[in-house]
């Protein structure tokens, strides 16, 4: 399993040279459009499409890891060598997330494989093995790009080139997933998850396009701030690991309820925060929902489904989260464009992000209702 562990590892140093800037990019760019929106929920609906197109083939996991890096790598380089207008790296980026959503199948198949004898164990462990590479390429990008829109190009690069250099130890893998057949079925008892996450999603997305502008126009915030903000999150998650892993095991629920529900706090710091240290103080949440976010919900659905079916539930549970991210991201900046004459765009972003952090609290109450299941 080692070559699968030095692959978390780069394709999170990959994703966080890139991934924690492309919002704020976009927006210092003068992106404030429904091109922003997205740009915000690309990395959840691109993906999610990506992922569903695959479930329908019978393809191999590893196939799917290997060219689904192959575009995203090469999508990050050509998006460098562009200029950072909206039509062109909202073009580069869908295609970039395309690629990556194929990667991510063929990961979670092979995860499904590795941690059917102890799910919280063995994914909050891979993902504890991906975030030591993301905080040391997250602050080295931000500390590097400063406040330059050029600068923030070498990262951008770099996540490219390290993408395509994953190719190389997946080939050294010796782990697969062998798609069984299957019905173009999901089972039943699946519907209210699936449906439930659409909607929080749609909640969540919400200030998805606010946070980048918040940032830039409220607290004024450059590359250094945001990678900050990144590591923070990742130092934490690295710190809960251990936790979440041993609250997923005994209490589900409780922990996709929790994972929710603190999801407000982010919003509400924008909201509240008389300056960027008081949102640094907040993203120490960030450890608990983002480990909780990667391993909770996926082994939820890894349980609640069959051999045959459980990549068709994977295929819908992206997809339903995909289109519940693009409707709630382009919905708000389509009001906050909208409203932006009467509130100003201080007052505007502020209001939106309140809205956003009351609806999350509300809808998450709903996990606590969902039937525990255990593989």
């Amino acid at each position: 399993m080692k070559p699968l562990r030095t692959y978390a590892v780069l394709k999170s140093l990959a994703n966080n040279l890139s991934q924690p800037f492309i919002t704020f990019t976009a927006a210092s760019s003068g992106v404030v459009n429904e091109y922003l929106g997205i740009i915000s929920s690309a990395s959840t609906v691109l993906t999610s499409v990506s992922e569903f197109i695959t479930a329908l083939f019978r393809v191999r996991a590893l196939t799917m890891l290997i060219l689904g890096n192959l575009i995203s790598g090469i999508a990050w380089i050509i998006m460098s060598l562009l200029p950072f207008t909206g039509p062109y790296i909202t073009l580069t980026y869908c295609v970039a997330e395309l690629g990556l959503g194929m990667s991510l199948m063929g990961w979670n198949l092979v995860m499904e494989k590795l941690s059917s004898t102890s799910r919280g164990e063995v994914l909050t462990q891979y993902t504890a093995y991906a975030n030591v590479g993301g905080l040391i390429a997250t602050l080295g990008a931000g500390i590097f790009a400063g406040s330059s829109l050029q600068l923030i190009k070498v990262p951008f690069i770099l996540s490219g080139v390290i993408t395509l250099f994953t190719i190389l130890v997946l080939r050294q893998s010796d782990v697969d997933y062998e798609d069984p057949a299957r019905r173009f079925h999901v089972p039943r008892s699946m519907w209210g998850f699936l449906s439930l996450t659409t909607v929080f999603t749609f909640f969540w997305s919400f200030a998805w396009p606010l946070f980048p502008l918040a940032q830039i126009y409220i607290f004024h915030m450059n590359y250094v701030n945001i990678a900050i903000i990144s590591v923070i999150g990742g130092i934490s998650s690295l710190i809960m690991r251990r936790w979440v892993a041993r609250l997923i095991t005994r209490n589900r629920r409780i922990a996709m309820f929790l994972g929710r529900a603190l999801l407000t706090v982010f919003p509400l710091s924008y909201v509240l925060s008389p300056s960027v240290y008081y949102i640094y103080l907040a993203e120490v949440v960030a450890g608990f929902t983002s480990m909780v976010g990667s391993t909770a919900y996926i082994s939820y659905l890894y349980d609640s489904s069959s051999k045959e079916d459980m990549k068709v539930a994977l295929a819908f549970y992206s997809v339903l989260q995909g289109l519940g991210a693009l409707a709630g991201s382009v919905l708000s900046s389509f009001i906050l464009n909208l409203l932006i004459p009467f509130l100003g765009l201080v007052t505007d972003i502020r209001a939106l992000l309140l809205t956003s952090a009351v609806l999350r609290l509300i809808t998450s109450f709903w996990y606590l209702k969902l039937r525990e299941v255990r593989s």
